[in-house]
């Protein structure tokens, strides 16, 4: 008698349980997914944005078109975004992603060095030398980078302190 109860209690623990996962995954998916897309759309140049699992990872992929401030946009997609980490989704080309490269140096030494005005004038100079068009915004958190090519558009967020809460860009598939 004793075993039956305490198998039909183990039962009933783990019916509970899994109603309890599957209703956070459905929870998940139906409620916050959706708020979080239409909220994004709200944001001028966001297409979308959804929660993706990467590697055992969650994060928002955010697909874009043409941002032109992105560090409001950024801010505004941080409100959204929780703890999750945020990857842009641009229209970068290979001259975009290769320019992009060659700055690093710039940008990484001055995050190190914090002589942002040499890096300012480094950058720009590269940019005009390769005949793009530069956004370079600045605040305590990051460094905000868009890069304009005809239609090709290449968006990076460098963060000044390492809090991961974005992640390097990809180009949309």
């Amino acid at each position: 008698m004793t075993k039956q109860r305490i198998l039909l209690i183990g039962l009933v623990g783990l019916l509970v349980f899994g109603l309890l996962l599957g209703s956070k995954v459905v929870y998940q998916k139906k409620w916050v997914d959706v708020s979080i897309l239409s909220q994004s759309q709200q944001i001028p140049g966001v297409v979308s944005a959804k929660t993706v699992q990467k590697n055992g990872q969650s994060e928002i992929d955010v697909v874009t078109n043409h941002i032109t401030n992105l560090r409001q946009v950024s801010l505004s997609l941080e409100k959204l975004a929780g703890e999750l980490p945020i990857r842009y989704l641009d229209k970068t080309n290979d001259t975009l992603d290769n320019l992009f490269g060659q700055m690093q140096f710039s940008l990484q030494e001055g995050i190190a060095r914090g002589n942002f005005t040499e890096m300012a004038q480094n950058v720009r100079t590269q940019a005009e030398k390769a005949g793009v068009q530069l956004e370079l915004e600045m605040d305590n958190d990051a460094i905000y980078v868009i890069m304009n090519q005809g239609d090709a558009q290449l968006i990076e967020v460098l963060e000044r302190h390492g809090q991961v809460k974005f992640l390097a860009s990809k180009k949309q598939q």
